[in-house]
């Protein structure tokens, strides 16, 4: 089987969101989150600046992925337009991370639909090939029960890994460990493995870019 293909959003996935206000007393603790030891602001078209706080130790153990050929790792975020930016603060090799088209920067042509599209498609051109590659796509907003019965549907013919995090930690240890477990050995899992956070909490936004 090929090497997996990883498809990560940025907000509340690897920038993470903590909260001023009472939070359960272990949700940021060393056994579930990993510490956000990076800060920076970013700054954007039009004058827009947006903080942005995430784990070096997470950034860079998914880089080493990439570095070292086990992954193919793809941006699948709104920061589509600036995440050679991303690449810059994080400490990422620009030419081994790719960056997935899914809307226009200019009309907002796919905003709504165009993440799980661009998944869907690489489901459907995996299962033309003769070494279908297993997909881990990571998303705290998009990655759905809804979503995990459609992809379900369609028949992969390699395992699909979706991992929903808590935005106000993004992916957690444990959700760490499963994405290698399924990294090393995709054929252990279910054709479509649907992982949310449990402290996870409905929200109808970011407040990032």
């Amino acid at each position: 089987m090929a090497r997996a293909i990883v498809y990560t959003d940025f907000d509340g996935v690897l920038n993470a969101f903590p909260e001023a206000e009472p939070t359960p007393s272990d949700l940021y603790s060393p056994e579930r989150a990993f510490r956000l030891d990076g800060d920076a602001t970013v700054h954007v078209g039009s004058g827009a600046a947006y903080r942005i706080r995430w784990s070096s130790e997470l950034t860079d153990a998914l880089h080493e992925l990439a570095c070292t050929g086990a992954i193919e790792l793809q941006w699948l975020s709104t920061w589509q337009p600036y995440t050679a930016l991303l690449n810059e603060r994080l400490g990422w090799n620009a030419q081994i991370i790719g960056t997935v088209q899914w809307y226009d920067p200019i009309t907002y042509t796919g905003l709504r639909d165009g993440k799980y599209r661009a998944v869907a498609r690489r489901v459907e051109v995996e299962a033309d090939g003769g070494d279908p590659a297993p997909i881990v796509w990571i998303d705290d907003e998009e990655c759905t029960r809804t979503r995990c019965d459609e992809l379900r549907a369609s028949a992969p013919v390699a395992p699909v890994l979706m991992v929903r995090p808590d935005s106000r930690i993004g992916i957690s240890r444990r959700q760490w460990a499963l994405i290698c477990a399924f990294i090393a050995n995709p054929r252990a899992f279910d054709d479509v493995t649907l992982d949310v956070e449990p402290t996870l909490r409905e929200h109808e936004g970011h407040m990032g870019y």
